[in-house]
């Protein structure tokens, strides 16, 4: 037992040996992209959360693999999408923009989580149960694609898109603010959440990318739900039903474990938002996922599943496939648990995160 501690806690110089290499890593690429002041402060937030953490969790182990794998998934993502260019200007071209995409990040987790044959199964079988995993993976993924995509371009394509957008963001952090079940969190949520859009979509960029892809991902599932609530209702009790429940299903899918259905549709919208924004959406798309890696990470403890390690398929399979007991509430709970070990992590991740960041982005600068 004591060894299989051992094998899930490393040691301190480790662990801060891992920082400074993660924050010059990043400190590089924001350098060649040109990113420098954006890559160092959201590196040092991300590492701030890191150490925050690290300092609470009894297996920071974990945390370090979901951090790296979040990371380098975001990274080859963000490559490929910035190798695939395009541009976003109006809705056609958004719309087409996030429909390729979508079908594409589709495809792949569909094929990272395909169905499983079973031994004995001829060729044939196992190739039709990928090729189905990659078509439904595509569908699924075109869908979420779609709809960011023509968000994000109608955004682009004139001011007021943006003023358009607003109540957009509003509903939906509204419907998410219903998990709490309290009124006044709910009009909260969907006040925030309209001004958080509307900010965003005014600043551009990484910040219009990540907030919009987050928007409109969560936005596509609570569309399917509404429209699956809306067809009961017309065929059951007629058009006054059909309008109940198409504002009531988003609600209550999210009360009955919404993770499975939202989580991998905001990632899809998070990729194609930050493929629009260019060079920034280097930064962005591996930041964000490593953020997601280091919350997996701690719900794995929290929950009382710890793995040795985590990779990129597990990850994904977190994600999309058995998660819909995840603890959400007790990730905050977990530093409140030890507020200043958290806070004096924190800190110290931030200052780790900016010095060793800003280093590498000097570095990069110089040799090139």
């Amino acid at each position: 037992m004591v060894s299989d501690e051992l094998k899930l806690r490393r040691p301190v110089w480790l662990v801060i040996l891992f920082m400074v290499a993660i924050g010059m890593g990043l400190g590089m690429v924001g350098g060649l992209v040109e990113r420098t002041a954006v890559t160092v402060i959201v590196t040092a937030v991300m590492l701030a959360i890191f150490g925050a953490y690290e300092r609470v969790l009894k297996h920071n182990y974990v945390l370090m693999s979901g951090l790296l794998a979040g990371g380098f998934i975001g990274l080859i993502v963000g490559g490929f999408g910035y190798w695939l260019g395009g541009n976003v200007t109006n809705l056609l071209d958004g719309t087409l923009f996030g429909l390729l995409r979508g079908i594409i990040v589709g495809a792949v987790v569909g094929g990272i989580t395909r169905a499983q044959s079973d031994e004995g199964d001829s060729w044939r079988t196992n190739i039709f149960l990928l090729m189905g995993s990659l078509l439904i993976g595509a569908i699924l993924g075109a869908s979420v694609g779609l709809i960011s995509g023509f968000v994000l371009g109608l955004v682009r394509w004139h001011d007021w898109g943006a003023w358009v957008v607003m109540p957009l963001g509003a509903i939906v952090a509204g419907y998410l603010g219903t998990y709490f079940q309290r009124k006044e969190l709910i009009l909260a949520s969907a006040l925030l959440g309209g001004l958080l859009t509307l900010f965003s979509s005014f600043m551009g960029g990484a910040v219009a990318g990540v907030v919009l892809g987050m928007i409109t991902g969560a936005l596509a599932p609570m569309l399917l739900m509404a429209l699956i609530g809306a067809g009961g209702g017309l065929t059951s009790r007629g058009v006054k039903a059909m309008l109940v429940e198409a504002v009531e299903a988003p609600a209550e899918m999210l009360q009955q474990g919404a993770f499975p259905f939202l989580a991998p549709a905001v990632i899809v919208g998070v990729i194609v938002g930050t493929a629009a924004s260019g060079a920034s959406g280097l930064i962005a798309l591996p930041l964000c996922l490593a953020v997601l890696g280091i919350l997996l990470a701690v719900f794995s403890e929290v929950d009382g599943r710890i793995a040795s390690k985590l990779n990129a398929r597990t990850l994904v399979e977190m994600v999309i496939l058995g998660a819909e007991d995840l603890p959400i509430m007790a990730v905050p709970q977990k530093l409140m648990s030890d507020s200043k070990a958290a806070v004096l992590g924190a800190l110290f991740g931030l200052t780790v995160g900016g010095i060793s960041t800003a280093i590498g982005a000097w570095l990069i600068q110089q040799l090139f």
